[in-house]
Protein backbone atom coordinates (compact mmCIF):
# COMPACT_ATOMS: atom_id res chain seq x y z
CA UNK A 1 0.00 0.00 0.00
CA UNK A 2 2.67 2.49 0.81
CA UNK A 3 4.21 2.01 -2.76
CA UNK A 4 0.70 2.68 -4.23
CA UNK A 5 0.24 5.99 -1.99
CA UNK A 6 3.79 7.11 -2.95
CA UNK A 7 3.24 6.94 -6.32
CA UNK A 8 0.29 8.63 -6.56
CA UNK A 9 1.23 11.18 -4.12
CA UNK A 10 4.44 11.77 -6.03
CA UNK A 11 1.77 11.48 -9.47
CA UNK A 12 -0.38 14.77 -7.93
CA UNK A 13 2.86 16.72 -6.94
CA UNK A 14 3.75 16.40 -10.87
CA UNK A 15 0.20 17.54 -11.68
CA UNK A 16 -0.02 20.57 -9.48
CA UNK A 17 2.95 21.82 -10.78
CA UNK A 18 2.64 25.75 -11.16
CA UNK A 19 2.86 24.63 -15.53
CA UNK A 20 -0.24 22.93 -15.33
CA UNK A 21 -3.40 24.42 -14.54
CA UNK A 22 -5.22 21.32 -14.20
CA UNK A 23 -4.86 17.85 -14.71
CA UNK A 24 -4.84 16.12 -18.08
CA UNK A 25 -8.12 13.94 -18.46
CA UNK A 26 -6.86 10.82 -19.99
CA UNK A 27 -4.48 10.72 -16.98
CA UNK A 28 -6.52 11.52 -14.31
CA UNK A 29 -8.81 8.36 -16.16
CA UNK A 30 -5.53 6.38 -15.55
CA UNK A 31 -5.37 6.61 -11.81
CA UNK A 32 -8.85 5.98 -11.48
CA UNK A 33 -8.94 2.83 -13.28
CA UNK A 34 -5.51 1.91 -11.41
CA UNK A 35 -7.54 2.07 -8.36
CA UNK A 36 -11.07 1.43 -8.90
CA UNK A 37 -11.19 -1.09 -12.62
CA UNK A 38 -10.75 -3.95 -13.80
CA UNK A 39 -6.67 -4.94 -15.09
CA UNK A 40 -8.06 -4.68 -18.74
CA UNK A 41 -9.43 -1.50 -18.10
CA UNK A 42 -6.31 0.22 -16.74
CA UNK A 43 -4.31 -1.47 -19.46
CA UNK A 44 -6.77 0.24 -22.27
CA UNK A 45 -6.85 3.22 -20.55
CA UNK A 46 -2.82 3.29 -20.50
CA UNK A 47 -2.08 2.75 -23.87
CA UNK A 48 -3.34 6.22 -25.04
CA UNK A 49 0.17 7.07 -23.89
CA UNK A 50 1.98 4.01 -26.40
CA UNK A 51 4.24 2.71 -22.75
CA UNK A 52 7.33 0.51 -23.88
CA UNK A 53 6.88 -3.09 -22.65
CA UNK A 54 8.83 -2.37 -19.48
CA UNK A 55 6.12 0.32 -18.88
CA UNK A 56 3.40 -2.02 -19.39
CA UNK A 57 4.65 -4.66 -17.20
CA UNK A 58 5.57 -2.25 -14.36
CA UNK A 59 2.02 -0.78 -14.91
CA UNK A 60 0.70 -4.43 -14.50
CA UNK A 61 2.61 -4.96 -11.42
CA UNK A 62 1.40 -1.51 -9.70
CA UNK A 63 -2.21 -2.91 -10.85
CA UNK A 64 -1.52 -6.17 -9.09
CA UNK A 65 -0.60 -4.59 -5.76
CA UNK A 66 -3.63 -1.91 -5.66
CA UNK A 67 -6.03 -4.75 -6.90
CA UNK A 68 -4.85 -6.46 -2.75
CA UNK A 69 -5.96 -2.96 -1.28
CA UNK A 70 -9.24 -3.59 0.56
CA UNK A 71 -12.21 -1.07 -1.48
CA UNK A 72 -12.46 1.14 1.17
CA UNK A 73 -8.50 1.99 0.74
CA UNK A 74 -8.91 2.47 -2.49
CA UNK A 75 -11.88 5.15 -2.65
CA UNK A 76 -9.76 7.15 0.23
CA UNK A 77 -7.51 7.25 -1.63
CA UNK A 78 -9.13 9.00 -5.06
CA UNK A 79 -10.92 10.78 -2.22
CA UNK A 80 -7.65 12.23 -1.23
CA UNK A 81 -6.24 12.94 -5.04
CA UNK A 82 -9.16 14.83 -5.87
CA UNK A 83 -8.80 16.84 -2.77
CA UNK A 84 -4.79 17.82 -3.57
CA UNK A 85 -5.97 18.67 -7.28
CA UNK A 86 -9.17 20.64 -6.17
CA UNK A 87 -6.73 22.88 -3.40
CA UNK A 88 -5.16 26.42 -3.63
CA UNK A 89 -1.79 24.61 -4.24
CA UNK A 90 -2.70 22.76 -7.11
CA UNK A 91 -4.34 25.84 -8.82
Amino acid sequence: MKLAVTLTLVTLALCCSSASAEICPSFQRVIETLFMDTPSSYEAAMELFSPDQDMREAGAQLKKLVDTLPQKPRESVIKLMEKIAQSSLCN
